[in-house]
């Protein structure tokens, strides 16, 4: 317990690493809010509106409207029923989008074209389609038409799931817990140069110590591991509680893949510098670069590199540790089983234990000519 205190001391008294584990991360997060916030907003759709002119009566096509024009946060037309005159004189003074002409035939009246005018139209021709295979199927056999119709009323589908956004830039956010989980490297990193009897003097007083190496190698791992925990729950609280960042009601499964992912980036920064033989500002550098390249391939400075590499080049999808982070994070929100992200979970344990297995041999076979 005193070996503990004693990391944990030596791991607080660097100011540097609190700053870019606690507070960039935060920062980072900010920025990524301000940027994104504007983006979303302007993806939001607003109910075209549509005026309708009656000159005989469809029943069946004027409930399809009003399900349509129905407030809610699905409502896709916002609909006026006026005479042909008041019809034509809004186009005219561009109040409406276009009006339909409810006829014998049914009509779509524009002036201009675009993404609002497609949409009416599509409407318009899919009850159009949708009514004449009705009648093809009732003319050549009613009996089937009356069976099809009471099959679709007992039969659903469809399961719904309530998502409360389906936002692309969550992604962001996403890979910014997956490169805060690898900044963990920086505290393994500081454990390593403690333990280097030619980096600092505690690593001399480490190596001529009584006290196994494997024991101080893991009081300094799990010290570290306190540090960054501590830094990636005050990361999530951030985004859900201060930013509203969507992450589902997984709270505890989130937690796990942040235990996991932070161990991960301990044991990376471990690993750099148990294994290199250069200085520590070096090694920062090197390790800085790995986190970055890792959370540029998940995707953080350019979202569709994401996918693009799991298309063509899914292997390094399974290599990266921030990309598995990000995507477990993904399908825990957006997908209704847990597959895919014990999947990743697995993964990452894997690289846990490889890494950490590696990071043992290598330091317990580190020799001094001199102390």
């Amino acid at each position: 317990m005193q070996i503990f205190i004693y990391q944990l001391k030596l791991l607080l008294r660097n100011k540097p690493m609190l700053f870019w584990t606690f507070a960039f991360p935060l920062i980072l997060a900010t920025f990524f809010n301000l940027a994104f916030s504007k983006l979303n907003s302007a993806d939001s759709f607003d109910p075209i509106d549509v005026a309708v002119v009656i000159q005989k009566e469809d029943q069946s096509f004027q409930s399809l409207l009003d399900e349509l024009s129905k407030e809610n946060k699905d409502q896709l037309l916002n609909i006026q029923y006026v005479s042909v005159s008041k019809a034509q004189e809004m186009l005219k003074d561009k109040v409406i989008t276009g009006y339909m002409l409810v006829d014998e035939e049914l009509e779509l009246v524009v002036n201009d074209n675009g993404i609002s005018q497609t949409i009416v139209q599509s409407v318009m021709d899919t009850y159009l389609q949708t009514k004449q295979s009705m009648k093809n199927i009732a003319s050549f056999n009613p009996q089937v038409m009356g069976q099809l119709i009471q099959h679709n009323i007992q039969q659903d589908f469809f399961q719904s799931q309530r998502i409360s956004s389906l936002d692309v830039t969550v992604v962001y956010f996403y890979t910014l817990i997956g490169m805060t989980c690898m900044y963990g490297g920086f505290w393994g990193l500081r454990v390593s140069t403690n333990q280097e009897a030619n980096l600092s003097r505690q690593g001399t007083r480490v190596q001529v110590s009584p006290i196994s190496k494997i024991r101080i190698m893991l009081t300094g791992v799990i010290a570290a591991f306190l540090c960054q925990y501590c830094a990636m729950i005050i990361l999530f609280a951030y985004l859900y509680y201060g930013l509203n960042i969507a992450f589902g009601d997984h709270s505890l499964y989130i937690f796990i893949l942040m235990a996991i992912g932070s161990l991960l980036g301990i044991i990376i920064g471990q690993l750099i510098g148990t294994l290199l033989k250069c200085k520590e500002n070096t090694k920062i550098s090197i390790l800085t670069s790995v986190s970055l390249f890792c959370s540029f391939l998940s995707g953080m400075m350019i979202v569709d590199l994401k996918y693009l590499i799991q298309e063509y080049v899914p292997i390094l999808s399974y290599m990266n540790p921030v990309s598995l982070i990000t995507d477990a994070l993904y399908a825990l929100y957006y997908y209704p089983t847990y597959e895919r992200f014990f999947f990743n979970i697995a993964l990452l344990i894997v690289m846990v234990f490889i890494l950490g297995i590696t990071s043992i041999l290598i330091s317990r076979r580190k020799k001094y000519d001199s102390l």
